[in-house]
Formats: structure tokens, C-alpha cells, sequence
């Protein structure tokens, strides 16, 4: 049986979630997507950070594999600004399916629910839709990410680049950029360290 407390804790989520508002200008610098393919099936950790307005936004993430094809995980972002402080979280699913875009190249399918809570501007919530393509070319793993975030009135493309450096068996270094065409054509740097436990 689910006790009293547990039900509470959903319900009170699930009114969060229904009845957040979202807004465009904050949604894309945070909605960075972390996910890495892994020959392994071992849970992956993510630290790192991307430059945003306000200097740089540190982030966490954690990967799991439960099976070859499909990949659960989550980002969570703690944000000091002045007196002002917010928590940014992201929990996506991927599916990376048997047939290949390129030869040379392996892809995925990820679903994403983002939320940005205690803003100066309240809670936000925003959905993301996104497609990964990652090639390598010898020792040199190259990422590509395009992500739809998307809520009731409003939708944005944003382009994801990085790399994947293999310092040791157990830990990668990914620098990269996060590309937005509109309103202006805009770049936000991120470098992220991701070790396998």
C-alpha cells in the first residue's frame, strides 16, 4: 500500500507540473540534454556548466542504461542570483533504435520534461523533442543535437555541438556549444566532465 505521505507528495507534483507557466528567454539556456552513448551499461554522472547571462550555470546529471536500447536520466541545476535562488531540473528517456542514419554514426531519441522552480519571474515548465547523431571519426567522437523545446504558445530550435574527449576508461570530457538561431543567430559555451560508476 502507498501511505498518506507518499500520495500527498505526488499530488502535490502533479498540481505543480499542471499548473506551472512557461517562458521562452529562460528555457533555452538552461535546456542543455547530457545524455551520452556508452558501450556500457553502468550509470554515468555528469558535472559541468554552460555560460549563461548571469556567468556560468553549474549542473549534475545522472544517466542510467537499463537496457541497450534506452537510456533514463535526469539534470538538476541549483542557481544564486543575488538574493534570488532558483533550481533547475530536467528528467528525459531516450531510445536509441537499431537502424543508423549514417554508417559511420549511431542515434538517438529523447523526450524531455524541464522545469525551472522559484524564479524571479515564478515556476516554469517547457517539453523538449530531440534528435542526436553521433559520429566518430578515428579518436574523435562528434555530437550533434537538435532539440524542439516547446510549450502550449510558444516553440524553439536549438542546435547542440559537442565533443567527446576519453581522458581514461572511466571518464570523458565533453566540450561544446549550444547554437540558437532566433531571434538572433547566438552561441552558449558548456564543458561538461561525465565519469562512469
Amino acid at each position: 500500500m502507498i501511505s498518506y505521505h507518499t500520495k500527498f507528495i505526488i499530488f502535490c507534483t502533479l498540481i505543480g507540473l499542471i499548473f506551472s507557466q512557461s517562458d521562452m528567454t529562460t528555457t533555452s539556456e538552461s535546456s542543455l540534454i547530457p545524455f551520452q552513448f556508452t558501450s556500457t551499461s553502468k550509470p554515468m554522472l555528469h558535472l559541468g556548466g554552460i555560460q549563461g547571462e548571469n556567468g556560468i550555470r553549474l549542473m549534475s546529471g545522472l544517466q542510467l542504461q537499463p537496457t541497450k536500447n534506452l537510456l533514463i536520466g535526469g539534470v538538476l541545476s541549483p542557481r544564486k542570483i543575488e538574493t534570488d535562488l532558483t533550481i533547475y531540473y530536467h528528467l528525459a528517456i531516450g531510445y536509441i533504435p537499431r537502424w543508423k542514419f549514417l554508417n559511420i554514426s549511431s542515434n538517438m531519441f529523447q523526450i524531455g520534461m524541464h522545469r525551472n522552480r522559484f524564479g524571479v519571474d515564478g515556476d516554469s515548465r517547457w517539453f523538449s523533442f530531440s534528435f542526436i547523431e553521433s559520429a566518430r571519426f578515428g579518436n574523435l567522437n562528434l555530437n550533434i543535437c537538435w532539440n524542439r523545446l516547446f510549450f502550449q504558445n510558444w516553440n524553439r530550435d536549438t542546435v547542440l555541438i559537442s565533443t567527446d574527449l576519453k581522458l581514461n576508461k572511466r571518464i570523458y570530457l565533453r566540450p561544446g556549444a549550444m547554437v540558437y538561431f532566433i531571434p538572433n543567430y547566438d552561441y552558449t559555451p558548456f564543458l561538461f566532465v561525465s565519469i562512469n560508476l
